[in-house]
């Protein structure tokens, strides 16, 4: 079975759609062929809208290869050329299967493209990110962390910063741990933070290396986690993986309980992989 995967990521690049693409071939490496073009392909996989263009898709479906579209969200217009939504609606009209990427996703998306779907959970790479094996140093008694990559509004970080001055509050002993971008103004300024606890965070900066991440996970004792509107989040996952207890200050409009009821099991590459190689084998 030959799989295309368009814009095939290597390690160096990061974000969820790219990490799921590293850890997908990783799951199904020796099970399936992932091929250089979609012209030789038995099934053309679209990890996400944005990721794959329109006129290769519709080519291949022309061609008579099988769409499998994987839906995690609704992507931003004002950051895809405003084209992100009309990719997404034609993907799932030419798609023979939808994956959505939990039960929130399939409940948000499914009555915008008018298509139902199964759901799969992202798994990640369980020989990494596990709880045994070497951790950073705690700085702090908790030792907390935040970590996002990009710095979407939907990260939420003014909610990490605020309880986190709280959590200070009750115990000037706790200490932060901050990994990812972040403005120039706000390095600048101790990311706003004051009345002690200014001395009491790391700023780690973007981390692209998956060994150093989980050991940070293994060294914090709690994640602080408040992201919204997130299909399911590689680094919720990682942090429980790893044994990281989280503290989750968001609402129940995404997918965060559906992954913090889940069984560990669920995440890890091999169960992700036979999901997605059942899938792929259905459609052949």
């Amino acid at each position: 079975m030959k799989i295309y995967i368009p814009r095939r990521t290597d390690d160096k690049e990061l974000g969820g759609g790219w990490t799921f693409v590293h850890n997908l071939i990783t799951a199904l490496e020796g099970k399936v062929e992932f091929v250089q073009g979609f012209g030789s392909c038995d099934i053309f996989f679209i990890p996400g809208p944005t990721i794959a263009e329109r006129d290769a898709v519709e080519e291949a479906k022309r061609m008579g290869k099988k769409i499998i579209l994987r839906v995690d969200n609704i992507p931003r217009n004002s950051r895809n050329r405003n084209t992100s939504t009309s990719r997404l609606k034609r993907f799932a009209e030419l798609a023979d299967v939808v994956i959505y990427q939990s039960e929130w996703a399939r409940e948000w998306v499914s009555p915008f493209i008018k298509k139902d779907g199964v759901v799969i959970l992202n798994g990640t790479n369980d020989k990494i990110f596990k709880p045994s094996g070497p951790k950073v140093e705690k700085e702090g008694s908790p030792q907390y962390l935040y970590s996002r990559y990009n710095r979407d509004e939907t990260k939420m970080w003014e909610i990490c910063w605020y309880e986190f001055q709280r959590l200070y509050y009750r115990n000037d002993n706790a200490h932060l741990w901050m990994v990812g971008k972040f403005s120039n103004e706000q390095k600048e300024y101790n990311f706003d933070f004051f009345g002690g606890s200014e001395n009491n965070y790391s700023y780690m900066g973007v981390i692209k290396d998956q060994e150093t991440m989980a050991q940070i996970y293994r060294g914090a004792d709690y994640l602080i986690y408040p992201y919204v509107l997130d299909a399911c989040s590689n680094v919720l996952i990682e942090a429980i993986m790893c044994g990281t207890k989280v503290l989750y200050f968001g609402d129940s409009d995404n997918s965060a309980w559906e992954i913090l009821n889940t069984d560990k099991k669920e995440f890890t590459l091999k169960a992700m992989g036979k999901k997605y190689l059942d899938i792929f084998e259905s459609v052949m």
